[in-house]
């Protein structure tokens, strides 16, 4: 496992560090909080598990747990704490942590822990592995009012949350990939405002933004959003019900061109393995591959 290791005490990490590698673990350390917020959230994919003192100057234990929930990272979080402190570590347990060390402690106390910890990440892996005929199955449709864009995609990560934590992929990229897509279903689609006006006159942009999202001719039009999870793949379709767009008129090979108006299709190509459209351009087709054998991109 790929573990980050946070504490001041330098003589505790010395201590960990040897039996921790001996047993094939990959450590990382850092001799405070706010080091180790900075190590995870450069690579939050990195880390299977967080191990971390409570009391620590600059950014606590408590604090760094809390910075990790409340930005929705469910990395599994071990907390090394003291007796003095146990009434506070039950509420760290009671937050979201996965389990606690009392201090002292020995290497195998912890070596247990990330035992136990191993093997439920297993059993979930495994359970969708030998299951093949495995599917699960999104289909929802909304109208077009841009501001429930971001409960929407919210709803859409909740679901995906699990599977992404399994394959190691960040599910804030697949969120935010989701969330361009449907700005563009809504906003560009369905609305019909162009692009280029945000760039060009944002104020005429806002104007006309909400001006039409208060129009029933306009807000009445449906995006439907279709998905399915394999263990393989994510398979997304995003349609709207708006005049589309001519999509052979795409150069998804030169981002270049994607830029400013193409925005959010620099980014949907940038962390998608496959993006496809239809030929009017009204419905988009996306992929993520759970296998990196499997990943590559493919445009219209």
């Amino acid at each position: 496992m790929n573990i980050l290791l946070i504490d001041d005490d330098v003589n505790l990490l010395k201590l960990l560090r040897r039996p921790l590698a001996r047993v094939g673990h990959s450590i990382t350390e850092a001799t405070d909080g706010k080091q180790g917020w900075d190590l995870f959230a450069e690579h939050p994919s990195k880390f299977d598990v967080l191990i971390t003192d409570i009391k620590m100057p600059v950014l606590s234990g408590i604090e760094l747990l809390r910075r990790l929930r409340d930005r929705e990272y469910d990395v599994p979080v071990i907390i090394i704490t003291g007796y003095e402190d146990i009434r506070s570590s039950i509420e760290i347990l009671r937050f979201g942590a996965f389990d606690l060390l009392l201090k002292p402690f020995n290497a195998p106390e912890l070596l247990e822990i990330l035992g136990k910890l191993e093997s439920l990440q297993d059993a979930q892996k495994k359970r969708l592995q030998e299951l093949p005929f495995f599917k699960e199955q999104i289909q929802i449709s909304i109208h077009s009012q841009p501001d429930i864009i971001p409960s929407v995609v919210a709803f859409l990560q909740d679901r995906l949350k699990l599977y992404c934590k399994l394959y190691k992929l960040n599910v804030r990229n697949i969120g935010l990939c989701l969330h361009e897509a449907l700005v563009n279903a809504i906003v560009h689609g369905n609305l019909e405002i162009p692009s280029t006006l945000k760039n060009e006159a944002s104020e005429q942009f806002e104007h006309l933004l909400a001006e039409r999202a208060a129009l029933p001719e306009y807000v009445s039009r449906q995006v439907s959003i279709r998905g399915e999870v394999t263990a393989e793949q994510l398979w997304i379709e995003i349609e709207d019900q708006g005049s589309g767009f001519n999509p052979a008129h795409l150069d998804l090979a030169d981002p270049t061109k994607m830029i400013p108006s193409g925005r959010g299709l620099l980014i949907i190509t940038a962390f998608m393995d496959h993006v496809s459209w239809n030929h009017s351009g009204n419905r988009i087709t996306m992929i993520k591959y759970f296998s990196s054998e499997d990943t590559k991109l493919t445009t219209i």
